[in-house]
């Protein structure tokens, strides 16, 4: 089984159809998805319509939660506030059922999947540093943790009796002696400087993940979002990947 793994889509559609195609090219038969599948872009049902059609392991962001209320978005710059406020309009009923449904974890073993930290996945943490990923690692039995929430991909592994250490490769065996926290990037408004779509690839066969960067239309993703009316840095920034 390969697992293509997939973060913080932000209603990107361009940026989600180029991941799919690269995933699916590289052999993934199985998806999974660390939430935040809309805010921010301008194409929100579609993006749900095409995650809930991988039939695949899904869990929910606080952008899919602020879109329902069930979670503030009091705490959002005003860019966010404004797209919140947007795709609250632009989604079905059973879109937002979808979303609705949506855990805050999920387990594909040896994978467990949470936004932003599986110590307390409801409170939308963020996980940026080598101390605070080790510091994680005694939140969770799996032996792999993924994430998303912060839009920066890395990866931390501790074996026994060393020090965490962060992975620098773009691609890594899983030890079985191991443990690892991993934070997939974001498909559709990378923060890391590098404006290409991030991904993860699980091959479970030869326990091997892979960090894959993907090219797609900017320019198509920031003319829909200027043409919906959503604020102009939210177009802005994804050139840059900040």
């Amino acid at each position: 089984m390969r697992i293509g793994i997939v973060s913080d889509i932000h209603a990107n559609l361009e940026a989600l159809e180029a991941v799919l195609a690269v995933l699916r090219g590289r052999g993934a038969d199985h998806f999974a998805n660390c939430g935040d599948i809309v805010g921010y872009g301008p194409d929100p049902g579609p993006c749900i319509d095409i995650v809930r059609g991988l039939h695949g392991w899904v869990v929910a962001g606080n952008h899919d939660y602020a879109v329902l209320g069930r979670t503030s978005a009091a705490g959002f710059n005003s860019a966010a506030g404004a797209a919140i406020a947007w795709t609250r309009k632009q989604l079905t009923a059973n879109q937002q059922l979808f979303l609705r449904g949506l855990p805050l974890t999920s387990c594909c073993t040896p994978l467990v999947l949470v936004h932003g930290s599986p110590a307390a996945p409801a409170a939308w943490e963020y996980v940026f540093t080598l101390h605070d990923a080790e510091a994680q690692m005694d939140c969770y039995s799996e032996s792999v943790c993924v994430v998303g929430h912060s839009h920066y991909p890395f990866a931390v592994e501790r074996t026994a009796g060393r020090p965490a250490r962060l992975i620098t490769e773009r691609s890594w065996e899983l030890r079985p002696d191991a443990k690892y926290f991993v934070n997939a990037g974001s498909v559709g408004q990378p923060r890391d400087g590098d404006p290409r779509a991030s991904c993860l690839l699980y091959d479970d066969r030869v326990r091997r993940m892979e960090l894959l960067r993907v090219e797609y239309d900017v320019a198509a993703v920031q003319r829909k979002i200027r043409s919906a009316g959503l604020p102009e840095f939210l177009a802005v920034r994804l050139a840059s990947g900040r």
